[in-house]
């Protein structure tokens, strides 16, 4: 809408400048040529071209598609028609000037000094055209009051063209400032802009560094630590470079919050990260905490040898702080460490990986704390089932404890196992409803082995089976006193649970149960 409103005041301009400055001249010439003998058609030519032409101009212009071209063609058949024109006027020296300045002066302001050529051509044809019809006909004097109307109009016809010259270098000075302050405000709403996406992308790391980092000790955690390990795997395996994990787990840590304090104990996860952050030095390292008070090391490209000697240097360093722990056998603060390396030419998902360095910690627990296992060859760790730890009477099965039958060995090894939860659950410290759970779940199979020992007796004819099923039940009856005096308070889970490896499994499976076993074997 504003380029049509521009392209208008263009028309209306040109077509005032042209009918103003034609008409004058038009004034002029009738001044000049009056009683000179003109015949009518010389002042119908005048009549036609100065004051009929210009309007044909301006209704040609305002109807073309292309206005503006329209226009600055009109400007070449003006100098055409008025080089014609001064030839019609016997070349008057100051009708001829006149004219051929205004022609010249438009066609500058207009189409610039390149068209200069164009428009002097375009007059001398005007002009040889009107030889060619009217004759050739020199008469340069001119009446003086056409001379002076002539000056007037042509200086009237120069100011208006400077005028609006001047009219178009104000507004074009005006778009120009606006085109500046335009750009002070882009360049403004750009720094904006920026600053925002500045902040948006701080907000955004922000977002997932909390997403993928421990809120207490600013360590990864665990979701981080299981893509992060996918990855390196992969990685490993697919250079055939070694990757050495380690579970790190703070020795008595219930104790020391039962000791000190659940703030002092946040304090001491804290200081352990750091520990543990200082230890992943190199490029690719990383310290994670895994959940609780354990933590997780992980050491791409690092062989067995380099891990140790990292896993060590913690412990040392863990050690060093010297936090008090006096529930603790060392008196301070200590850590224990289970160490898995993926030789390059091993292959294990993330969780095989993890469950062997858990299970290298757990032994390094229950070898007394305070130290750093290996797991004995990764590859070998990486399909056996999670099992209960050594302790002081921690039980292992034989092959000559087996009875020939696969469902009573099953059986047995079942109680093994029970009682070996006891044993671990008194290492760790577990709490009372755990540990109530474990003598329940054990109780329930040792009901459901005697029965199924004593169908199974009398199913073979045993002749002492109605004497070891009374033995059964004397063995349910103290096992069930035992766990009493331990609900009760009169006796501890230790002690309990020696009576119950004496009565279930040294005279039980151990001594009572072989008198059948040949009947079972054939032997």
């Amino acid at each position: 809408m504003k380029g049509n409103s521009k392209v208008r005041w263009l028309i209306r301009t040109h077509h005032v400048m042209r009918s103003a400055s034609f008409a004058t001249v038009f004034v002029a010439s009738c001044i000049h040529i009056a009683g000179r003998g003109y015949g009518p058609g010389a002042w119908a030519f005048l009549v036609g071209l100065l004051l009929v032409y210009p309007q044909i101009q301006y209704w040609r212009s305002g109807t073309s598609r292309n206005p503006v071209a329209s226009l600055l063609n009109a400007l070449l058949v003006d100098s055409f028609l008025l080089g014609a024109f001064c030839a019609a006027v016997e070349f008057s020296d100051c009708l001829t000037f006149s004219v051929m300045l205004g022609t010249l002066s438009n066609s500058a302001a207009n189409k610039g000094w390149r068209n200069m050529g164009q428009t002097l051509l375009a007059l001398a044809a005007g002009a040889l055209i009107g030889v060619a019809v009217g004759g050739f006909h020199f008469s340069p004097a001119t009446h003086w009051q056409a001379a002076l109307f002539c000056y007037v109009g042509l200086g009237v016809y120069v100011l208006a063209v400077a005028n609006i010259t001047f009219s178009r270098n104000v507004q074009l000075r005006v778009v120009r400032e606006q085109l500046r302050l335009h750009e002070r405000e882009l360049m403004e709403t750009n720094a904006t802009l920026q600053h925002s996406l500045a902040e948006i992308d701080a907000l955004r790391k922000g977002l997932v560094e909390q997403a993928n980092k421990d809120g207490l000790t600013d360590l990864f955690n665990r979701r981080y630590l299981d893509n992060m390990l996918e990855r390196e795997l992969a990685r490993c395996a697919r250079d055939s470079k070694p990757l050495a994990l380690i579970m790190v787990d703070i020795d008595h840590f219930k104790k020391y919050n039962d000791c000190y304090g659940h703030q002092a104990g946040d304090e001491c996860l804290k200081a352990v990260a750091r520990a543990l952050q200082g230890s992943a030095k190199r490029a690719g390292d990383l310290a994670a905490r895994y959940g609780g008070e354990e933590f997780s090391l992980v050491l791409p490209c690092a062989d067995e040898a380099d891990a140790l000697r990292m896993a060590e240097a913690l412990r040392q360093k863990v050690e060093s702080l010297a936090i008090p722990h006096a529930q603790s056998g060392a008196g301070m603060v200590t850590i224990s460490a289970g160490l898995a390396v993926i030789a390059k030419n091993e292959h294990a998902t993330a969780d095989q990986l993890l469950r062997a360095a858990d299970d290298a910690l757990y032994y390094a627990k229950w070898g007394g704390r305070n130290r750093i296992q290996v797991a004995p060859h990764t590859r070998g760790w990486l399909d056996v089932d999670r099992h209960i730890p050594a302790g002081l009477m921690q039980l292992s099965w034989h092959a000559r404890y087996e009875s020939g039958n696969t469902e009573i060995d099953a059986q047995h090894r079942q109680l093994f196992d029970q009682i070996n939860a006891l044993h671990s659950a008194i290492r760790d410290d577990l709490s009372e409803a755990l540990v109530t759970r474990l003598i329940d779940q054990l109780m329930r199979s040792v009901v459901a082995h005697f029965d199924h020992e004593e169908a199974l007796l009398r199913a073979i004819g045993f002749k002492d089976s109605e004497t070891h099923a009374a033995g059964h039940r004397a063995l349910m009856q103290r096992a069930v006193n035992q766990v009493t005096l331990y609900r009760n308070g009169k006796l501890t889970l230790s002690t309990m649970l020696d009576a119950l490896v004496s009565d279930l499994i040294v005279n039980h499976v151990l001594s009572a149960d072989r008198s059948y076993f040949s009947l079972l074997t054939g032997r």
